[in-house]
């Protein structure tokens, strides 16, 4: 019986942090987002295409999200 609970607390906690995770990855994207879209107006930029705002905020999340992960 034990085990049992012990399994359903880790299987609770593994969802649980899951799903935190995918909520701050979410929140750093548009952090990046805001990043680079005041970056490129103090740059001079005055008109961005969006497409090029969100690959470059994608990369920079993945990058970030991959160095964390990988971190000793």
């Amino acid at each position: 019986m034990r085990k049992v609970v012990s399994g359903i607390t880790t299987a609770g906690f593994t969802i649980i942090s899951a799903a935190l995770f995918i909520v701050i990855s979410i929140v750093f994207f548009f952090l990046h987002v805001w990043v680079i879209k005041v970056a490129a107006g103090w740059a001079g930029f005055t008109v961005l295409d969006g497409n090029w705002v969100v690959l470059t905020a994608g990369l920079l999340a993945a990058a970030s999200t991959i160095a964390a992960a990988v971190r000793r």
